[in-house]
This record gives C-alpha cells, structure tokens and sequence, in this order.
C-alpha cells in the first residue's frame, strides 16, 4: 500500500493536526539547541525535552480523538463524563511529566512545555496543513452555498413558519 493510500485511510482531521505538531517540533528543534547553547545548557538535553513535548503532544492529540470518537456514541450524561475523565486524565499526566522534567537537573520543564503547547498552535495552523493535504491528495473542498440556496435544495428542513412566509 502506498504512502498516499495509507495517509488516505486515517481521520483527516487529525492527520493535519499531528502534520502540524510535526512540523513544530521540526521547527522548534533548531531553536531549542539555539537555547540551550545561550544558556550553556546541554543542547542535547534542551533538545530532548523538544522532542519529548512534541511526542507527548502527538500522544495526547491522538487520546483526545479517541476520547471523543468513543463519546460520541454513548448517551449525553456518559459522554460528558467520558470527555471530562479524558481531559482529567490528560492534565494529569502532563501535570506529571512536568514535575518529573522540573525534579530533573538535566530536563528543560519550559522547553517541554513550549513543545507540548504545539498542541495548540497546530490547531491554529490547520487550515494550511488542510490547503497542503488537499493539493497532495489532488482534492478540493465543496462550496459553499447560501442558506437560501439550501433552503430551496432541502425544503423539508424549513419549519413551517418560515416555508409560509417565502410563498
């Protein structure tokens, strides 16, 4: 099976979420030995941490879809709980490898953090890792349409009151 047809197969979603982390951690790799040598500390460990935050990062990403893929098929209350015990569990283990990584003289607590927040940033960089998935797949998203346009496309869905007033 090919890369292309592989790649194809997983959530898209977080597919570009993960290409993002990536690409951070990537990224921040150069400036996290930039910071340990300012700082006279060992790049390697510097780096280390990078690249443990950006693996944490990759982990945690993937346990959220799983959380949430699972939730969404049960019940509202078990899913709430489900979601919440996902999210707790997730802060929990980051509260420990943090205080793990602060106990340790060698580990950078700051650089791991910084790493595991791509987390967050990657989030913001989706809509270009969607734009470079969709020319590497040699796809295109649909356009968008008006409310009236799918109105007149789906007019079952109006409510009453409102199929009234456009006659």
């Amino acid at each position: 099976m090919s890369l292309k047809a592989s790649l194809k197969k997983r959530n898209r979603t977080l597919l570009e979420l993960e290409t993002g982390i990536v690409f951070m951690g990537i990224a921040g790799i150069f400036f996290a030995g930039l910071a340990g040598y300012a700082s006279e500390k060992n790049v390697f460990w510097m780096c280390f941490s990078w690249g443990f935050g950006i693996v944490t990062a990759c982990v945690s990403a993937l346990d959220m879809y799983n959380v949430l893929d699972k939730a969404l098929d049960l019940p509202e209350k078990e899913a709430r709980r489900k979601i919440y015990f996902g999210y707790l569990k997730r802060y929990v283990i980051l509260g420990v490898l943090i205080a793990i990584f602060c106990i340790a003289e060698r580990l950078s607590p700051i650089a791991f953090f910084v790493a595991y927040m791509s987390l967050k940033i990657s989030a913001y960089l989706q809509p270009l890792t969607h734009k470079a998935y969709n020319s590497f797949f040699g796809e295109k998203d649909p356009e968008s349409i008006s409310q009236e346009e799918y109105d007149a496309l789906h007019p079952e869905l109006v409510p009453g009151n409102e199929r009234e007033g456009t006659r």
